[in-house]
């Protein structure tokens, strides 16, 4: 049983997802993918208006549209693994991304297993868990899960389906379950130049968080950081610098894993992504953040701006 604080994020696949062009999965070996790739129409989500799992949609897209990863479709059938891969955590009270046969509730032992369980293509899936507590809701949930460099390459992956499943798991906390996916002969979303998370605009971003699983600083107990920024491009991808300033002057960068840099101890952050991991940061400011390198065999800046929420 892992603890009710902890997140968890997990990508899998019935074949080794690969990192191709600066989009996750099958394909060619092409620098610099169409930004025709970006999805900026989906149908209607028919989750209730007012229920949580249409807020943490709702949250998750305008996250991922305003920086440029383009929008994820409400899958019926990635919402019947989502929930019952909750029941099962709820039954057994347990938050992991596996399940034990003969185990009440029990779907399917992986999240492949519990989508191909209902129809859905296997071959290419991710989920996340994010577990909080009775007084936090739904887009505190979601955007918990991005302040987690992991859980956030998973959630601004290339897919282009996701279901979500929301309540109780434990006394005290419920969980989010959001599961992704991508069907066979789906392109992955891919913009073909430099996106970053968070980007120009972004706001209420986490200040300070820790107790992600598996966690980006396995040597240090109980490691505290600030929202991470995320930088995705082409297969070539390599950050030459990254720094982050806010009112009292710079911040200091924890961690800057990826191609040419720090080997990320999780190998998660590489290959068409890189992670900057600054400290904490403070809660309620605004911050500019500058990251440089190069990209599709051209040199890149991006410098934008965000603030980060009261958490």
């Amino acid at each position: 049983m892992k603890p009710k604080n902890e997140l968890l994020a997990t990508l899998v696949a019935g074949v080794t997802l690969i990192v191709c062009g600066g989009a996750w999965g099958e394909g060619g070996d092409t620098l610099a993918p169409a930004a025709s790739a970006i999805v900026t129409s989906v149908p209607a989500a028919t989750y209730a208006a007012s229920s949580s799992e249409a807020l943490a949609y709702e949250t998750l897209n305008a996250e991922r549209s305003r920086c440029g990863f383009g929008l994820l479709a409400q899958n019926a059938r990635l919402d019947q693994a989502a929930t019952a891969h909750l029941n099962y955590s709820a039954q057994n009270n347990v938050v992991d991304h596996l399940q034990e046969p003969g185990k009440t509730g029990f779907t399917g032992g992986d999240p492949a297993d519990r989508v191909a369980a209902v129809g859905y293509d296997r071959r290419q899936v991710g989920e996340t868990m994010s577990s909080v507590s009775f007084t936090e809701n739904a887009e505190y949930a979601v955007r918990r899960t991005l302040s987690a460099p992991y859980h956030a390459l998973v959630a601004l992956h290339g897919f282009h389906d996701v279901g979500l499943a929301w309540g109780p798991t434990a006394d005290g906390f419920r969980t989010l379950v959001m599961v992704f996916g991508l069907t066979r002969n789906a392109e992955h979303q891919d913009a073909g130049k430099i996106l970053t998370y968070p980007c120009e605009g972004s706001a209420g971003v986490f200040a300070a968080r820790g107790a992600e699983m598996p966690t980006p600083f396995p040597a240090e107990a109980d490691a505290i950081w600030g929202q991470p920024i995320l930088v995705k491009g082409a297969s070539d991808l390599r950050l030459a610098a990254a720094s982050i300033t806010g009112p009292g002057g710079s911040v200091a960068i924890k961690a800057l894993y990826g191609d040419g840099q720090t080997t990320d101890p999780n190998r998660r952050c590489k290959a068409a992504v890189a992670c900057v991991i600054p400290v904490a940061l403070a809660t309620n400011t605004t911050y500019t953040a500058t990251v440089s390198g190069t990209n599709a065999g051209a040199a890149f800046t991006s410098t934008f701006s965000f603030r980060t929420g009261a958490q």
